[in-house]
């Protein structure tokens, strides 16, 4: 059998010609496009932009606006209300002549460099006898000998803090008011926050806000009373309108010595508030309580005291068992 396997056919290409770009003329004195981009490009400049991205600026007073201690100032304001040192026994007189009560005067450390003073009125037990915002219901003072200062809340600070979108700035400034015609030569501490995010303040995001409050023990709040003074660690009691009780809690020695890390100033944030609303044992989150009454607290600082969150539940605890 003979196969025969047929030759591929040879194919013959022309490689095609690159077409020429012919300018046409639409008369004779026309410029052609190739003349007339050359002479574009020769003239041609780069051309910056004067839009410059816009500068987000503090809010300012006006020129005319009176603020006093205490008061917002420039968007910020300050959390403490600071003046020479006073004995606790001044600080409470100075304060009940001013129409204020005094709930308890505390040595909050074994040597007495630190002294807490808690006092309220018949406006902040009002506003606080809401529901969550027990808390709102006093104010302190610290009389620190370590820094010759006694350091008062500023009731607009602490009530923008607590009582969130139900804040009162009349009560805040009548009371703030009262606070500066009874303690003379007041002066703004430096820890100072935005007052447009007190109320959402958190230190750092995944941390704690106000809201985020830890149940320590639920049983009737009849028995939870009973339970709790039956302790020496009950400091004060207070009753809020609505049926609440706001109680200040003495924290273990070993607890309490953080405000030797995070300063004496404000270690009257103690004794430490609990409230007993709705058959709950209620507190402030510990990572945001120290941290908003510390305002200026940095990160090195706080990892000082990583522990004690965990001890101040467990002191607290104990009280309620």
């Amino acid at each position: 059998i003979n196969i025969v396997v047929p030759e591929v056919p040879k194919v013959t290409a022309k490689v095609p010609e690159v077409p020429q770009i012919s300018y046409i003329k639409s008369s004779e004195n026309s410029k052609t496009n190739e003349e007339i981009l050359r002479e574009v490009t020769a003239k041609k400049v780069i051309k910056f932009s004067n839009h410059v991205a816009p500068v987000r600026k503090e809010i300012k007073d006006s020129a005319d606006k009176v603020t006093l201690v205490g008061d917002i100032k420039n968007g910020k304001v300050t959390a403490y209300l600071q003046a020479p040192l006073r004995t606790p026994d001044e600080v409470q007189a100075t304060l009940e002549s001013a129409g204020f009560k005094v709930l308890s005067t505390f040595k909050v450390d074994k040597k007495g460099f630190v002294n807490s003073v808690v006092f309220t009125n018949d406006d902040l037990i009002k506003l606080a006898s809401k529901k969550g915002r027990g808390f709102a219901a006093s104010l302190h003072v610290t009389v620190d000998k370590k820094n010759s200062i006694i350091s008062i809340t500023n009731p607009v600070y602490v009530l923008a803090a607590f009582m969130q979108n139900e804040y009162d700035e009349k009560v805040a400034l009548k009371t703030l008011a009262t606070l500066r015609d009874a303690f003379k030569n007041l002066k703004n501490s430096n820890e100072v926050l935005k007052f447009r995010i007190i109320g959402r303040y958190q230190f750092m995001a995944g941390m704690p806000k106000y809201g985020d409050m830890q149940v320590i023990k639920e049983l009737p709040s009849a028995t939870l009373l009973a339970n709790a003074r039956k302790y020496k660690k009950v400091i004060h009691e207070q009753k809020l309108l609505n049926g609440s009780t706001i109680m200040g809690i003495k924290l273990s020695k070993r607890t309490t010595r953080f405000i030797k890390k995070t300063g004496y100033q404000n270690a009257g944030l103690l004794p430490y508030p609990v409230l007993i609303e709705n058959n709950k044992v209620k507190i402030l989150d510990p990572k945001y309580y120290i941290a908003i009454m510390y305002p200026m607290l940095k990160m090195s600082q706080f990892m000082t005291i990583a522990t004690v969150p965990g001890a101040i539940n467990k002191d607290i605890d104990k009280v309620f068992r």
